[in-house]
């Protein structure tokens, strides 16, 4: 939450990299893919003299699509089933 009570991050983007509590599910996948897309755009259109900026945008888009390949990867190798069942 930002100090006048809104949410820093859209509903369903929680990032483990700054919650330990946060957890990434499929359903999340959607969210973090529009995040990396449109931050990729919001890149390519800066200008050469807003390099801060572009630093800035180059982590959010690299976090967000570091989250949508640990889902995807999560989402093809499901977990080993319980041998003691």
């Amino acid at each position: 939450m930002t100090r006048d009570g809104t949410p820093s991050r859209p509903i369903g983007m929680c990032d483990s990299a700054r919650c330990p509590q946060a957890t990434h599910h499929p359903c999340h996948r959607p969210v973090w893919a529009e995040a990396a897309d449109n931050g990729k755009v919001f890149v390519a259109g800066l200008s050469r003299g807003q390099k801060t900026e572009r630093s800035r945008l180059e982590a959010e888009v690299a976090r967000a699509q570091q989250v949508v390949t640990e889902i995807d990867a999560a989402n093809t190798n499901p977990p080993a089933p319980d041998e003691g069942d």
